[in-house]
């Protein structure tokens, strides 16, 4: 009987082995009768469902936030005071040396194992589901489609990670199913990873549905990759690429989208669906009741989960709760966790304004102790007299919240990000780089930009029942270099603690050819010998993570990331 091995539980590189051998003996890890398997439809689904499970994983989500935010100027670790002095002593020095920027190649959260085990699920379903379609009559083509639509974003979605964090990775499109495969491939250049992830999803983007059915997803429709989230998905890596017209051709895409959901749900409920249409153009959840109590489009991203701005999310019920947030933002025994806010931003009025709601919602400041909320709490319910807090029913400024055993989802991407991406988009085609000049004909595009962030900010302050609320004027950021930095500022409020800031700031620098800048941003928060640091982001390089030591030992074609071979020749050279 003819038999064939799926290796859904294995990476293709990422084990932490010590021999090619040990490596190999793990591969097989189930064995099932070919002609019992990969037969309807409903085996596609289950191995598609674990590859959503395999990205829910701890190991995934927790990589999501340390590549994306530790090293950026949002994060100081747990029990550290400002400038990076050690106020207690700690196991976990894998985290410190993220913050720290001392990243060894033995660091744990260098490993990528997790997100090689969720592409090989993705793999191993675009491998098979054709197959499936043509046995299983009841298996529509549409159906298929969608499955591969999924597979692909959640594949894309993963070497999107591995892109941003590593620069250039392994990429492997074919699952492990036989010992035929060489599993030991060197790394493919960023650009040529990126334009084959580009390629892929834009021919199935319009296969994905615009909504599953409820039963299916049980009312949770963004924790699966809906056309939204892949034109979400496509947006950002035009970005990254500097494709701006097709950039802002998916963000409109996705507004289209929402304002066509906005337009049906305003049609059943009316004002009661709690969304406004922003300049008649941004349908955004209110930030506030019509009573002035803030925290409601808070309490609906991410209290609730599977909000109306959502777009992609990683869905915890109360079957188990999410794997990150209580162990790294903070707990129920304690308001300071693994990691905490730098001061840049988690001091009042530094980042934020009096009214903005997301400082109340996001920052808990005791002291110089900045804690993470964002995430942590499942409701928002609180006023803002004079720009200071006051809780409904209470005479005590700073009870702002109310703690529910929540498992909070982790977004990927939402509305409002989206947004953002556009108006970064619009300033980088208007920016003229000499002397920050600005061809009178392109001005519409700095308007525009200006138009979405000041809808963005505007929620978040509450404009419509604060109007003593201090807004944006356009007179301040009238020049492309003004209204970028601008775009980048209201990035970093909006979207603080969610794995977005360091790869907002490769991606802004690496743009301009100054990856020193990078230091410039982030290095008031480094302690001891900071000149390393400031040589190793002299080099575009030293922007990305080392491989680990492991995964290079175990497969010769992979070759360490220079930067972290060549420090200590750069520092010799250097004195």
């Amino acid at each position: 009987m003819k038999k064939f091995k799926t290796y859904i539980l294995v990476a293709l590189m990422g084990l932490s082995v010590s021999s090619c051998k040990d490596f190999l003996t793990l591969l097989p890890m189930n064995e099932v009768v070919l002609e019992n398997f990969w037969t309807n439809e409903s085996d596609v689904e289950s191995v598609l469902r674990g590859a959503y499970a395999a990205l829910e994983s701890g190991d995934c989500v927790t990589r999501m936030s340390a590549w994306g935010e530790w090293r950026s100027d949002n994060i100081l670790y747990g029990s550290e005071n400002e400038g990076g002095q050690s106020s207690s002593s700690s196991s976990n020095d894998d985290v410190r040396q993220f913050i720290n920027e001392t990243i060894k190649e033995n660091n744990t959260y260098t490993t990528y194992l997790c997100f090689y085990k969720t592409i090989n699920y993705a793999n191993t379903v675009l491998y098979y589901a054709g197959d499936v379609q043509k046995k299983d009559p009841n298996y529509h083509k549409s159906e298929l489609r969608a499955h591969q639509a999924q597979a692909i974003a959640i594949r894309s979605l993963c070497y999107w990670y591995m892109l941003r964090a590593f620069r250039d990775v392994p990429y492997v499109t074919r699952p492990s199913i036989d010992d035929t495969h060489d599993f030991f491939i060197g790394q493919t250049p960023f650009n040529q990873v990126l334009d084959s992830l580009i390629y892929d999803l834009d021919r199935v983007k319009d296969w994905a549905p615009i909504h599953y059915s409820s039963v299916l997803t049980n009312n949770k429709n963004t924790s699966l990759f809906t056309r939204a989230a892949i034109y979400a998905m496509l947006a950002d890596m035009y970005l990254w690429k500097g494709d701006y017209d097709k950039c802002i051709d998916c963000c409109k895409f996705v507004t289209k989208l929402k304002k066509e959901e906005y337009d049906e749900l305003f049609a059943e409920k009316g004002a009661s669906c709690n969304i406004t249409l922003v300049d008649n153009k941004y349908p955004l959840i209110n930030g506030a009741d019509a009573d002035k109590t803030c925290g409601r489009a808070y309490t609906e991203i991410f209290g609730s989960g599977n909000s109306f701005e959502s777009l992609f999310e990683l869905y915890y019920g109360t079957d188990r709760s999410n794997p990150f947030v209580s162990s790294y933002y903070n707990s129920s025994s304690s308001t300071i966790g693994t990691i905490k806010a730098y001061k840049s931003a988690g001091a009042a009025n530094e980042l934020f304004s009096k009214y903005d709601t997301r400082y109340y919602e996001d920052i808990n400041a005791e002291g110089t102790n900045y804690g993470i909320f964002k995430y942590v709490y499942s409701k928002m319910n609180y006023k803002l007299e004079n720009g200071k807090l006051f809780c409904p029913g209470s005479d005590l400024p700073g009870s702002r919240r109310q703690q529910n055993s929540a498992e909070p989802n982790w977004i990927i991407y939402r509305y409002t990000d989206v947004l953002l991406m556009q108006a970064e988009a619009l300033t980088m085609q208007a920016k003229v780089y000499e002397n920050d000049t600005l061809n009178p004909s392109l001005e519409p595009l700095l308007k525009e930009a200006f138009e979405i962030v000041n809808a963005v900010y505007n929620r978040a302050i509450a404009k419509d029942i604060y109007p003593q609320a201090e807004g944006l004027d356009y007179s301040k950021y009238s020049t492309p270099a003004k209204m970028e930095d601008l775009v980048f500022d209201e990035r970093r409020r909006e979207l603080l603690f969610e794995g977005k800031r360091w790869f907002d700031l490769v991606r802004r620098y690496l743009r301009e050819n100054k990856s020193e800048k990078v230091y410039e941003t982030v290095s008031g928060k480094y302690k001891g010998n900071t000149k390393s640091i400031q040589i190793k982001f002299t080099n575009p390089n030293g922007l990305f993570l080392p491989y680990h030591q492991d995964e290079v030992k175990i497969n010769e074609k992979l070759k360490q990331n220079p930067a972290y071979t060549s420090i200590k020749e750069d520092i010799k050279k250097a004195k």
